[in-house]
């Protein structure tokens, strides 16, 4: 999403506003003794500016006597690893920061704060959602807490199943379903799906998603082991996922955006997609396109744009693989700049950022009012407060209430679709080994023929990228007990 630099210079300067205005006012400090005002510093990106100044009001209505100040990011909150790393060479590190990319890099530089005793010591911890906490534990040592929730999904335009007279699926769909349906649906008027490709990241691809659905545990995405910290490209899920996606582009039709013929359409000249669907419109939108290939952080802009009723579903999963939710966690954390003073306010302002009953409520109630311009905010916690308000809002797709239900009931539902978050160089050990096999079965090679040794090569990489991960992170944290004699080990 972008936004004008005007606009996000304007959201920083009013949270600077709401610390000046309301801090160190009113009742009894709950900051430091005899009432004494404690500050904590906040790294904010520039895209989630406006959303943070909610959460700062919010948070200072409840705790007047800690006073944040604001830290503006140059960047992004993808870029929240490279600011930290930079901020804390110039000895200007803020106390707590959140972000949606490489955590693992974070942890490799030594700045991030071991919450294991803060979170311990929370009478609220059992709010935490279990699968952020497991996500961001490290050899049971707890790094950051889970800062909000997305899911992969396949958007289901329900209107359309029931135009063309199909069985409407479930939520624990299987992936013969889903091809069946997309090919029922095709004709010379409607398309199965709109694209199987995001050309930004790989993450978001139609192989990558269904090879999620085709791995048992403890595989996780893109065939990766968290226990063993290996990738599994043999046991035949790659392969199916990309015969799966070569099985929908085998019916003329079916894949909307694949009709874009653009030498045309740069020219002005209608090409087969004008034909089908009529004008330039867009196709999906429209109507006209049974699935879409798209996920929870989307959805604002498909209540803006769908005109039909529609339903954001689970990614399916093969027949006799275990159904599991494909969820991404993003984190807030404390920084190696957290000292005794001043730990306890640095932890309730993260906790408020992430498990914190009000602070989630308030995060809703703030989306509710921007419901066309940011993503939809799922909170990452189990209090049932909160996920009864959440579950009431009528925008929320019901399919996202079912995935947020089914990881709360049972972690072990959870598929970790963003490893590259938590694993350090993920896709720098893949990126191009990925791109020669590409290149191999673009040309007709078999990809079952190459996942052998497409597997040899990347676990290579793998295991001296973990090592050496695993050597930092032990000296880092010999190092944090070092400097914090007085957090327990």
């Amino acid at each position: 999403m972008k936004k004008s630099l005007l606009r996000v210079i304007s959201a920083i300067m009013a949270i600077a506003m709401i610390v000046t205005v309301f801090a160190g006012c009113g009742d009894k400090a709950d900051g430091g003794a005899n009432g004494e005002v404690k500050t904590i510093s906040l790294l904010v990106p520039t895209d989630m500016a406006e959303e943070t100044e909610a959460a700062v009001k919010a948070f200072h209505e409840k705790h007047k006597n800690i006073k944040v100040e604001i830290v503006a990011s140059s960047g992004d909150a993808g870029t929240t690893p490279t600011e930290i790393s930079k901020l804390a060479a110039s000895k200007k590190m803020p106390e707590v920061a959140f972000g949606v990319e490489d955590f693992g890099y974070i942890l490799s530089q030594g700045l991030a704060y071991p919450l294991d005793n803060l979170f311990e010591a929370d009478p609220d911890k059992g709010d935490a959602l279990d699968a952020g906490i497991n996500n961001y534990t490290y050899f049971d040592h707890l790094y950051a807490l889970p800062y909000r929730v997305q899911f992969n999904g396949i958007m289901v335009n329900l209107d359309l199943i029931e135009t063309k007279n199909l069985d409407e699926p479930d939520y624990s769909w299987t992936i013969d379903e889903f091809v069946d349906l997309a090919k029922k649906a095709t004709d010379n008027k409607y398309s199965g799906i709109n694209i199987i490709v995001d050309s930004s990241d790989p993450t978001h691809n139609l192989d990558t998603k269904l090879m999620g659905g085709l791995l048992n545990a403890p595989l996780q995405m893109y065939g990766y082991d968290m226990g063993n910290h290996k990738f599994n490209f043999t046991n035949g899920a790659w392969a199916k996922a990309k015969a799966y996606v070569e099985e929908l582009k085998a019916v003329p039709g079916l894949i909307s955006d694949n009709l874009k013929e653009w030498d045309k359409r740069n020219n002005g000249v209608p090409d087969a997609y004008d034909q089908k669907f009529g004008g330039s419109g867009d196709a999906l939108k429209s109507g006209k396109v049974l699935f879409g290939n798209h996920n929870s952080w989307e959805v604002h802009w498909m209540n803006k744009g769908f005109n039909f009723e529609w339903d954001l579903y689970p990614v399916p999963h093969a027949e006799g693989v275990e159904e599991r939710i494909q969820t991404h966690v993003d984190y807030v954390f404390l920084t190696s700049a957290v000292t005794e003073d001043n730990c306890k306010e640095a932890y309730e302002l993260a906790k408020f950022l992430s498990y914190d009953k009000d602070g989630c409520i308030a995060r809703m109630d703030w989306g509710k009012d921007n419901l066309e311009n940011f993503a939809i905010y799922t909170p990452a916690t189990e209090n049932k407060e909160v996920i009864k308000n959440y579950n009431k809002r009528d925008y929320i797709p019901d399919g996202m209430k079912y995935m947020l239900e089914t990881i709360i009931e049972d972690p072990e539902t959870i598929f970790i679709a963003d490893a590259n978050k938590i694993i350090p160089n993920f896709w720098n050990d893949l990126t191009d080994y990925r791109k020669q096999v590409e290149e191999q079965i673009k040309n007709g090679s078999d990809p079952y023929a190459l996942a052998a040794d497409y597997e040899k090569k990347v676990n290579a990489a793998v295991e001296a990228s973990w090592s050496t991960f695993v050597k930092k992170l032990e000296k880092n944290l010999e190092a944090f007990y070092e400097s914090h004699p007085y957090e327990k080990k």
